[in-house]
């Protein structure tokens, strides 16, 4: 971002070079053209040599080369360059008119009838580049200023030493309108919602449409933005209704704002935009939070983020990371069903860094896909040969993110990996979470549909902590439910979660999956697993996690 406000000084920084050079040639041009005339009088021709020129032919000669200098000054800047332009045509017209005065010869006239229809045509040109400028920079359905605006507005303030707040806004729900009504609909409420901001604002500020569900404020210093961002949110959250058939749709909106300042803080315009964006972000991700300022404690923990980003980078490049592997038991019998399958980082140093460190920072970029792909080969290359010999039922476990499962080529590429591998796919279990249906379910389903035709099992993890509808879940093509951790923590002490946890495995054999309950640490944990009927457990009770030659021995 910084690089993208550098790039456009030094363009306008160029822009401003050429168009006073252009300026100051065509400006001489007719200070030329207006001293012929006032040298050579009334006289028809220039000799020079044996050649006779016609002043005239000369004067428009050099009147249509300073026009075409006033039209290039319009074209590279409609606005400085008109004025430019009109100094130009203007000091032309006086020097042509000054011309036939002094002559009293109607001679020159002819050029100053060029100069008045040369003055016009700049003129509209000015005009239209500016219709066209403002139809660029406005969005078509609010009437406010786009993005393209907006980031013109802000280079321009920051560049004259303005200050203020930049605030962006995310409107929580709106995608529901255009997905359930349609997008007529979407557009009646976003005028409905620009109407709002402005009256909330109140001439204390401007507004722009910066995308889909995302609305920017540009405060000035001096005013209260706290409490301008409070009235904002407070107005867009009132119901908005729509006219649907002539039945009235009340649509709720929840809205969240982060803001930016350089008011106390000196920022670049590229700088308080991405700030803003990241504390918008924020308060997305943080629920409870209206409105989310930038700030230290922000910066530290993106600074946080783009280090274990770096060494996530270095530990895919280097090989710092190790598989660890988490057995499963039938509770019936204690038979080992096979092993979930978990990622470590070990550093040079020897230090071991949790993946709750780094699994978040590498979802939110493409790095969580080659982590995804390094521990399904690698736990295919280590229990290949296992899954082969072994006749019994066997299972090596993989969860796989929601990002990675949701891309369009996910059966591809783990096709590929078990071609690779020559792992046999019916001992292969992928484990998904209920938050990957909540976006790109499409792609979702579709993935697992043709992982389940591959002979490919698949486990819902975490179970009971998610969003999936009951009529959702009825139809994802799973074999097996994971009930969470946190719910087993409480089943001794608490009857709703006994109760819920007995609904979850009834559900589960009615759906005809299997259950196993994570996160098991003590035998009355068990017992009243296995009198619900549940039908696996993995947890500390029967088995920690275990690096691969552990796992191999507890095969034997």
């Amino acid at each position: 971002m910084d690089n993208l406000e550098l790039l456009k000084e030094k363009k306008a920084k160029r822009t401003s070079l050429m168009l006073y050079l252009i300026f100051a040639v065509t400006f001489a041009l007719v200070i030329a053209c207006i001293m012929i005339n006032r040298q050579m009088g009334g006289s028809a021709l220039i000799d020079i040599g044996a050649l006779s020129i016609p002043v005239s032919a000369l004067n428009g000669c050099i009147q249509t080369l300073s026009f075409a200098g006033c039209f290039a000054l319009v074209l590279i800047d409609y606005k400085r360059g008109f004025r430019l332009a009109i100094i130009t045509l203007v000091t032309s017209i006086a020097g042509s008119v000054m011309a036939i005065v002094m002559s009293k010869s109607a001679a020159s006239l002819p050029g100053t009838l060029n100069c008045v229809i040369n003055f016009f045509s700049c003129l509209m040109i000015s005009i239209q580049f500016k219709k066209s400028k403002l139809a660029e920079i406005t969005d078509r359905i609010t009437g406010l200023k786009n993005r393209y605006g907006f980031e013109d507005i802000i280079f321009r303030r920051v560049r004259s030493g303005k200050k203020g707040y930049v605030v962006y806004i995310h409107l929580g729900g709106f995608l529901d309108i255009n997905t359930n009504l349609g997008r007529h609909y979407g557009d009646s409420a976003l005028v409905e919602i620009a109407r709002r901001i402005r009256v909330a604002i109140n001439g204390m500020g401007s507004a722009f449409k910066i995308e889909g569900a995302e609305f920017a404020l540009l405060i000035p210093e001096g005013q209260d933005c706290r409490k301008i961002t409070d009235a904002v949110i407070a107005y867009l959250e009132e119901p908005i209704i729509v006219e649907k058939d002539g039945i009235p749709v009340k649509c709720n909106l929840k809205v969240c704002a982060g803001v930016a300042n350089n008011v106390d803080v000196v920022a670049r315009a590229d700088t308080l935009m991405r700030n803003a964006d990241v504390a918008m972000n924020y308060a997305i991700r943080y629920e409870d939070k209206k409105i989310v300022e930038y700030d230290e404690n922000i910066r530290r923990e993106i600074l946080h983020q783009i280090e274990m980003e770096k060494l996530v980078k270095e530990a895919i490049e280097n090989d710092y990371f190790f598989l660890m592997y988490q057995p499963q038991f039938v509770i019936s019998g204690k038979y080992l069903r096979g092993f979930e399958t978990l990622i470590r980082m070990r550093l040079p140093d020897g230090s071991i860094v949790s993946p709750g460190e780094f699994i978040p920072v590498a979802e939110m970029s493409d790095l969580i896909i080659n982590i995804d792909q390094y521990v399904l080969r690698k736990a295919m290359l280590q229990f290949k040969q296992k899954c082969i010999e072994s006749d019994d039922f066997f299972v090596v476990s993989v969860n796989i993110s929601a990002k990675d499962v949701a891309m369009a080529d996910f059966a591809d590429r783990l096709f590929a990996i078990i071609d690779e591998t020559g792992f046999p796919a019916e001992k292969l279990e992928i484990e998904i979470t209920e938050y990957s249906f909540a976006d790109t379910m499409g792609n979702t389903v579709n993935n697992i549909n043709r992982l389940r035709e591959r002979g490919i099992m698949i486990a819902l993890d975490d179970f009971g902590t998610g969003y999936t509808s009951l009529s959702q879940l009825l139809n994802l093509p799973v074999n097996l439910l994971k009930i969470d951790k946190s719910l087993i923590d409480n089943i001794e002490d608490s009857e709703v979660n006994r109760d819920f946890i007995k609904t979850v495995i009834y559900m589960g054999h009615l759906m005809d999956c299997e259950v196993i309950a994570e996160g098991v640490e003590d035998d009355n944990q068990l017992n009243l697993l296995h009198e619900m009927a549940c039908d696996f457990v993995q947890g500390f009770v029967w088995g920690r996690p275990m690096e691969y030659d552990r796992a191999i021995e507890l095969c034997e």
